[in-house]
């Protein structure tokens, strides 16, 4: 595995985009370097997107696994292409939607009745601004995905749109940062813990607390749009090649997170 040492480079500065805090990361020539900071964010990110690529959604944000050494110290981390081109910028839900109507998304939200009440404004609100059509359908997979693989991390910020700065066109941003799932953050998620007693702490994000609810809410609006097409089979082979790379009894959390899930979530496959 490919080792990048970032000890003579600055860390990349961003707006407290996350719930948990700043990952460390860098951007260099049109790559994004992110290292695990809570547990094992780079390995939750490699594995979605790794299972992803045996399902029907196109548009995600790919990772490779790399060792970063930064602050005296080495550890694991990922890498992914920019997937901005020329003259584009990434607005979070949260930005735009502040840029429109003076305040952020989440505080509108807070005052709807209901989840589907809440997902329904943010899906009308993106198309009458921006002019894109199949949001809902852009939301019910993402959605999915965060019930899936229990992206806790979901949150206005963390939910964005491309825009072009020359011609002002939109399009929507690959699937990304899903770094907080299956358990990733160890502190809050120990791997000595029972599995069932620690899906139990997480919390969704962002119409509602349960992920159940928000995928209910959304698949009533637009339907059921995730269709995955992996099986155990894939999983165990998936997770043979990484043991080495992290302590065993997190291979085997992760292993049993999907496991669970895919026995939950049947009707997606």
């Amino acid at each position: 595995m490919q080792t990048i040492d970032f000890t003579n480079t600055k860390k990349q500065v961003t707006e407290n985009h996350t719930s948990k805090g700043n990952q460390p990361k860098w951007h260099i020539e049109n790559k994004w370097y992110k290292a695990d900071h809570m547990g094992y964010e780079a390995l939750a990110e490699y594995i979605v997107c790794e299972l992803l690529k045996k399902s029907n959604v196109e548009n995600f944000v790919v990772y490779d696994l790399v060792r970063i050494r930064y602050d005296n110290k080495e550890c694991v981390g990922c890498v992914s292409d920019d997937f901005k081109n020329d003259y584009e910028m990434l607005i979070p839900l949260e930005k735009l939607h502040r840029q429109y109507f003076g305040k952020g998304l989440a505080d509108m939200i807070a005052q709807k009745e209901n989840t589907k009440d809440k997902i329904r404004y943010t899906v009308d609100f993106i198309e009458n601004v921006t002019g894109l059509t199949d949001v809902g359908d852009y939301f019910a997979i993402m959605l999915g995905i965060d019930a899936f693989f229990l992206n806790e991390d979901r949150h206005t910020n963390n939910i964005a749109l491309i825009r072009n700065e020359k011609n002002k066109e939109f399009r929507f941003a690959p699937i990304f940062d899903n770094g907080l799932s299956l358990l990733s953050d160890i502190n809050d998620y120990s791997s000595d813990c029972e599995i069932y007693e620690n899906v139990k702490k997480i919390q969704a994000k962002p119409f509602d607390m349960d992920f159940d609810e928000q995928l209910n809410a959304v698949e009533k609006l637009y339907g059921s749009k995730l269709k995955l097409y992996f099986n155990r089979k894939d999983v165990q082979k998936l997770l043979d090649d990484l043991k080495g790379l992290y302590d065993e009894k997190i291979i085997k959390q992760v292993e049993s997170v999907l496991y669970e899930q895919m026995r939950k979530y049947q009707y997606f496959f």
